[in-house]
C-alpha cells in the first residue's frame, strides 16, 4: 500500500504581511493532484492543520474541499491536532467520519487508541496520537494517574505510544502518527514551543517511534528523519515559513508492504515562493535582477540611512517582507546648544522610522518603539523625535562609526523590532 505523508499545513497563516492562504490553496490543490496520481491509499496529516485555534472561515473551506476531493478519490485521510489547532474542532465529527475513512484525533484518548484499516494489501494498525498538553491533562485520562503528576511531554506522548503498540494485534503491521519535538531532532524559528520547557524537557524520546512500521511525525518545519531511522520522519511544512527555511520542501510517499518495510520517497512541493535574503548596498540592490518570486529579506549595508528604502526596493524586489539596517554605525551627532553628545538609542530610532517611511518620524510610532525599548530596560536616550526640519533631506550623511552597529528591522509579522547590537 501507499502512504502520503504531510504536516503543518498551517492554514490561514501569514509571513510577515504577505497572506499565506492563495499560495496554501495551490498547495492543496497539488496535493490531491498528487494523492491520485500516486494511487495513495491513506493521507497522513501530522497535526497543525490550521494556524491557530480559531482559524478563518476560507482556511476551514480549504481544508474541508481537499478532505472532500481525497474522500471522493476512494483516498482515506488520518489526521491529527498539532499545538496550533483546537483539539475539539479537529476531533468534532470523528465518531461520524471514520466508517468514510476519516480518522480525526485531538485531545486525550480514553486508553488506547488504535485503529485497524483494510487497504489493498491486507490491514494496517493506525495509532493517531494528537498533541497531548501534560498541563491539560483530564481527571479522566486512564493511562495515567494524574494524582502523580506532573507529567513531562515525553511521558504523556510515550504512555500513549506504548499503550498503542500493546493494543497492535500480533504481527501486523502499523502506523503511527503524533506531534512534538522528538530529542534528536533539528528546530528552526518558525515553531512555536509546544510545552513550556527548561533544557528540551519538552522533547520526546525516539525509541517508542521506531516500533512501528513507520512514524509519521508533525510539529517540527525542517524535513528530517530522527533516531538514526528513516521510518521515524518529520515530513516539514509544504510552504517556507520563516527565513530559515530555505531546504526544498516536500511530502513523503511511504510504499509499505505487508510485513510493514516501507521504501521511501520524498516528493519536491513545487507550490509557493521561496524565501531568500539579499544583503548589499541599497544602490547594488536597485540594479539588481528583479525578483517576484521569492519572499524578500533586505539587509542594507550603506553606513548611513537611505530615504524610503523600502518603497523603491519594492520595484525590485515586490515581495520584501523584511528590511534590516545592518551598518548603521553608533556616531556621534551635534546637539542644540552645542557640542557633540554620544548617538543614542533614541537617534537609531529616529533615523529607522526616517528610512523605513522616507520622511520625518512619526511621534506616535517614535513613542510605541521607545516606549517598548525603556520598558525592556533600555536606555534610550530622550523622550521624543525633534520637530521635523524643513528643508532638511532625510537622506542621510554617513558620520565617522564609533564602536559597534545597530540593526533594526521589520519582523515577519509586520512590527517594528528592537535594535540590536552586533559586533
Amino acid at each position: 500500500m501507499r502512504i502520503l505523508h504531510t504536516s503543518d499545513w498551517h492554514l490561514g497563516r501569514s509571513f510577515g504581511t504577505y497572506g499565506l492562504l492563495p499560495d496554501q490553496e495551490a498547495f492543496l490543490t497539488w496535493f490531491v493532484t498528487t494523492a491520485i496520481d500516486t494511487e495513495a491509499e491513506l493521507v497522513v496529516i501530522s497535526g497543525d492543520i490550521y494556524d491557530r485555534t480559531q482559524p478563518p472561515a476560507e482556511a476551514i473551506r480549504a481544508f474541508n474541499h481537499a478532505i472532500n476531493q481525497l474522500n471522493q478519490a476512494g483516498i482515506e485521510v488520518a489526521a491529527i491536532s498539532g499545538n496550533h489547532d483546537s483539539a475539539d474542532r479537529v476531533a468534532m465529527y470523528s465518531a461520524f467520519t471514520e466508517t468514510n475513512g476519516l480518522i480525526l484525533r485531538g485531545g486525550y484518548p480514553d486508553g488506547a487508541d488504535v485503529v485497524v484499516r483494510h487497504y489493498c494489501d491486507g490491514p494496517l494498525a493506525i495509532a493517531a496520537i494528537p498533541f497531548l498538553d501534560p498541563r491539560m491533562m483530564p481527571p479522566g485520562f486512564s493511562l495515567l494517574d494524574p494524582t502523580e503528576g506532573p507529567f513531562s511531554h515525553n511521558r504523556v506522548v510515550t504512555t500513549c505510544a506504548e499503550a498503542a503498540l500493546a493494543a497492535i494485534p500480533s504481527g501486523m503491521r502499523s502506523l503511527s502518527i503524533a506531534h512534538g519535538f522528538i530529542a534528536g531532532a533539528q528546530g528552526s524559528d518558525s515553531e512555536r514551543t509546544p510545552v513550556a520547557s527548561v533544557g528540551g524537557s519538552d522533547h520526546i524520546g525516539a525509541d517508542v517511534f521506531k516500533r512501528f512500521s513507520y512514524s509519521a511525525l508533525g510539529h517540527l518545519h525542517k524535513p528530517q528523519t530522527v533516531g538514526g531511522s528513516d521510518t521515524v520522519r518529520y515530513s516539514g511544512t509544504p510552504l517556507p515559513y520563516s527565513f530559515s527555511e530555505t531546504e526544498q520542501k516536500s511530502v513523503v510517499l511511504v510504499d509499505m508492504d505487508t510485513e510493514g518495510r516501507c521504501a521511501i520517497e520524498l516528493l519536491d512541493v513545487p507550490i509557493g515562493k521561496r524565501v531568500r535574503t539579499v544583503r548589499d548596498t541599497f544602490e547594488n540592490l536597485l540594479s539588481a535582477d528583479p525578483d517576484a518570486d521569492s519572499l524578500i529579506r533586505v539587509e542594507l549595508t550603506d553606513t548611513s540611512t537611505v530615504r524610503d528604502a523600502k518603497r523603491r526596493l519594492e520595484k525590485v524586489f515586490p515581495h520584501i517582507i523584511e528590511l534590516k539596517l545592518v551598518n548603521l554605525a553608533v556616531r556621534t551627532s551635534a546637539r542644540p546648544g552645542g557640542g557633540a553628545t554620544a548617538r543614542t538609542l533614541a537617534d537609531d530610532v529616529t533615523a529607522f522610522l526616517e528610512t523605513v517611511t522616507g520622511g520625518p518620524a512619526d511621534t506616535e510610532q517614535f513613542a510605541m518603539i521607545t516606549n517598548a525599548l525603556a520598558a525592556a530596560g533600555a536606555d534610550v536616550g530622550v523622550v521624543a523625535p525633534a520637530s521635523p526640519e524643513p528643508d532638511r533631506d532625510y537622506t542621510a550623511t554617513a558620520d565617522e562609526p564609533a564602536q559597534g552597529q545597530f540593526v533594526f528591522s521589520l519582523g515577519e509579522t509586520g512590527d517594528m523590532g528592537p535594535a540590536e547590537e552586533v559586533a
